[in-house]
Parts: structure tokens; sequence; C-alpha cells
């Protein structure tokens, strides 16, 4: 996988395969300003067919993005040719590891009916000081806090409606949703905290079942 040629791939075009991710188009509606600043920090890479986008026990703190093309998540019990789930243009992968800094959990490549796959990653290094807006504002950090906390819940919620007597069950009802002002400081310091605490229950969860496979937390 490496870095797009932005002279094959101009900015226009790079907008155009992101307005495909919900993210990006939040934060576009707030400021054009923070999507540019967004736009430089993000990666747009570029695999082809059969290529590694994540390596299984790989360590890094990007969350990905796919814009183009289809991925295949293979099995991580040693049979290297057994795919268990596939990515799909706008879906969000990565989240679990880069929130608690562990190893990837599985091994993500390029579909081989796939030509191409364009992938987005964003550092969570630029995300991570919930303190810093020089950079990235409190309405983007707090999107991005929103998406995670959205697609890890949502997971753990269908994996309760799966198994209602499962023993996390009642630890997940211990992470309270924020109800106080919106848009405020106090709601990205909440989030943040929601992020790590179902993060943390999900990993627990994948040990101990046969979670919903959910791209976002699997790897």
């Amino acid at each position: 996988m490496e870095q797009i040629n932005r002279a094959d791939y101009p900015l226009e075009r790079i907008q155009r395969l992101l307005s495909g991710i919900p993210f990006f188009n939040e934060v576009a509606r707030e400021s054009e300003q923070q999507l540019s600043r967004l736009l430089e920090c993000s990666d747009i890479m570029q695999a082809r067919a059969g290529e590694e986008v994540i390596r299984q026990g790989d360590t890094d703190t990007f969350l990905y993005f796919l814009l183009k093309g289809q991925l295949a998540v293979m099995s991580p019990n040693g049979n290297a040719n057994q795919v268990l789930n596939y990515i799909s243009p706008g879906e969000v992968f990565g989240a679990l590891a880069m929130i608690r800094a562990t190893p990837r959990s599985a091994t993500i490549r390029v579909d081989e009916s796939a030509k191409e796959a364009i992938v987005a990653r964003l550092n969570y290094a630029d995300f991570s000081n919930i303190t810093d807006f020089n950079y990235l504002s409190l309405a983007t950090k707090l999107a991005f806090y929103r998406m995670l906390v959205h697609n890890i819940r949502w997971t753990l919620e269908v994996n309760k409606m799966q198994s209602p007597q499962h023993e996390l069950v009642a630890k997940l009802r211990t992470v309270p949703v924020f109800t106080g002002a919106k848009g405020t400081v106090e709601e990205l310091n909440a989030l943040c905290d929601q992020a790590h605490k179902l993060a943390d229950i999900l990993c627990l969860w994948n040990e101990s079942a046969q979670p919903v496979r959910s791209n976002m937390q699997t790897t």
C-alpha cells in the first residue's frame, strides 16, 4: 500500500471519494477550513488486488475509511485463505486497536475481485489530545468521537440482542450516555471516556463469544 499520486488524484477527485464518508461530510458542513485541515492530516492510500492494508499483529494508531474497492477481512486463526467478511466503500475499520493501542487482530487485504482499493486513514494522535483545538476544532473532534462511540455502541447493542444474558450486558449498562449540553468540551470529555470504556467491553466480548462481525471493531 502506498500514498496516492496527487497528480492522478487532484483535490476535487479526493473530495468526491470522501463524500461517501459521513464523518467527512459532517466536518465539511461545519467548516470548509476544518475539512481542508482534515485532508492535510489524512493519508490517502492506494493498494492493488491481494495487497495487505492491515496486517495481523502490527501496531499503529490509524483509523481507516474505505473510499473505493472491496476489502477482505481474513481469519486470524491460521487459515490465511479464509475470509471472515468484507468491507465496502463508506465503511470505517480499525477502531479497537487504534483506541486501545493494541496489535491488529486480523489481516485485511484488497479482495481479489477488486482491481484496486483507495483508503483514507487518520492518525489517532491528531485527535487524542482533547484539550487542544489550535488545529482541529472542538466541533471536528466532537464529530470524530461521536462516530467512534456510535459505531462501537451499535455493535455492542446488536451483540446484546443476540446474547441478552451475556455477562457483559450488565457492564455495558454502566457506561453512561451524555445528557448535558451538546457541542461543549464536557461532551467531548464524555465521548472520549465512553469510546475507551466501550472499546474495552467489546474486546472482552470478542474474547468470550462469537460477536457480530463489525469491520470497525475487529481490527
